[in-house]
């Protein structure tokens, strides 16, 4: 698997294991190996997760990209990652806000 979507925290699929759960992006980054991870991941999570400002830490404390893999994570205006030592850009497109991380 190259890619990771995960959706708004209603449904996902991961490695052909389905999800459903306000928790989903949590519970995938706490119960899985990196061997398991694809080289990008892709998360959009529920806006009103309160864990969400914590999801870049724990991408990468658990050290769950790949080499040179990219991080990407859909949020509300409310979150600023900028100072975060793995954030490279954010795109806001209307109310919908994308942080990369590498």
């Amino acid at each position: 698997m190259r890619n990771l979507l995960v959706g708004n925290g209603i449904n996902c699929h991961f490695d052909n294991v389905s999800y459903s759960s306000k928790q989903i992006v949590l519970r995938i980054l706490k119960n899985v190996h990196r061997s398991d991870f694809p080289m990008s991941i892709i998360a959009d999570p529920p806006y009103a997760l309160k864990e969400l400002g914590d999801i870049p830490d724990l991408v990468f404390k658990m050290n769950l990209l790949k080499e040179n893999g990219l991080f990407v994570l859909e949020h509300g205006k409310e979150y600023d990652f900028s100072q975060h030592v793995n954030f490279i850009e954010h795109r806001e497109y209307g109310s919908v806000n994308f942080s990369f991380f590498r």
